[in-house]
């Protein structure tokens, strides 16, 4: 299975280009961040997308149609502009992945049939399967189809899975019907590290933007879910905090590899200087706060000591820190 991180296409810290992290498989970046910005667009027409991201391998470019639908304030991404897009990553690279407009449901099918001439793969909402129909009279040899709408079921509850799987199950029955058996299928945005295990057994490919998503004050757990490191806000997950035991434990092994691989995590920002004292969380002002260095050697040397509380300070001292940590993490999957 192919597994795609997606990224912001400026993002300033990009851990896929240390020789010693864990590779994905794919990249995978969002048109909204060129078509809300012509200065972004200007950039890639003079670098380059792969300059911009620093990056040779697998390319995909998602239409933005999810992120244009999901802000609060409503994107209407304008087809002849994805168009002209498109077009300019097929100049650059005509062996990027590129994804249809999903949007708005009646055009779906006016929307592929547009873009079909610059080599683009079709996006099915995943409760709208039938639309395959009039796909497959506009292109017969599918290579891939792409399911949207997917991330609804994972967020669902009801456990890891419950919804998502059944319905999965369900497309590859319905394209094996359809005689897309040689059809490869990517599940969009569900490629969470508590479903990798199982979901690598039942889709083709998948991507997962969690990453970095949460690394504003949030850590993905090695086992799968959540936990705040920062602030506690309003935003989902952040006031479930670290644990003692196994889940604690998990965490330090992971930031041991990390440690191991990068000869110290020192070496990530000066933000992890030993000498300096850690950003302290707000609601601990009062308390006199470790720094760097006595963390990182309760970290090396003396684990029984370190506590949760000594993990929030050293990842909320730390936005590279808390992002390599969670691009470990969604990867880990793959051993």
């Amino acid at each position: 299975m192919i597994f795609a991180m997606g990224t912001p296409i400026f993002s300033r810290f990009k851990p896929w280009i240390f020789d010693w992290t864990i590779k994905p498989d794919a990249l995978m970046v969002s048109a909204i961040d060129f078509l809300t910005s012509p200065r972004a667009f200007k950039q890639l027409e003079k670098k380059g997308i792969r300059e911009i991201l620093d990056w040779d391998g697998l390319l995909i470019c998602d239409s933005g149609a999810f992120s244009a639908l999901n802000r609060k304030n409503k994107i209407t991404i304008e087809l002849e502009d994805l168009k002209d897009l498109y077009i300019e990553l097929n100049n650059q690279d005509p062996n990027i992945f590129k994804i249809t407009l999903d949007y708005p449901d009646d055009k779906i099918i006016s929307n592929y049939n547009k873009l079909h001439s610059l080599e683009v793969y079709p996006v099915l909402p995943y409760n709208q399967l039938d639309l395959i129909n009039s796909i497959t009279d506009i292109e017969s040899n599918l290579k891939w189809i792409f399911i949207g709408r997917l991330v609804s079921l994972m967020r669902s509850g009801g456990g890891h899975g419950n919804k998502l799987f059944p319905i999965i199950e369900e497309i590859r029955d319905f394209f094996s019907e359809k005689n897309l058996k040689n059809t490869k299928i990517w599940a969009l945005g569900v490629g969470a590290p508590s479903l990798m295990q199982d979901l690598q057994y039942l889709v083709d490919g998948c991507d997962s933007a969690r990453w970095r998503i949460t690394g504003s004050n949030m850590i993905l757990l090695p086992g799968g879910g959540e936990r705040g490191v920062g602030k506690k806000t309003k935003w989902r997950g952040t006031h479930n905090r670290i644990s003692e035991g196994e889940e604690k434990e998990g965490i330090i092994r992971t930031l041991l590899m990390i440690d191991q691989n990068s000869n110290g995590l020192e070496l990530l920002d000066n933000n992890l200087n030993p000498s300096k004292s850690v950003k302290a969380i707000e609601a601990d002002y009062e308390m006199k706060l470790p720094t760097i260095g006595e963390l990182l050697d309760k970290l090396r040397k003396n684990q029984d000591k370190i506590s949760p509380k000594d993990l929030e300070y050293l990842f909320r001292s730390s936005g590279n820190l808390r992002l390599l940590f969670n691009f470990w993490v969604a990867l880990s999957f793959k051993g």
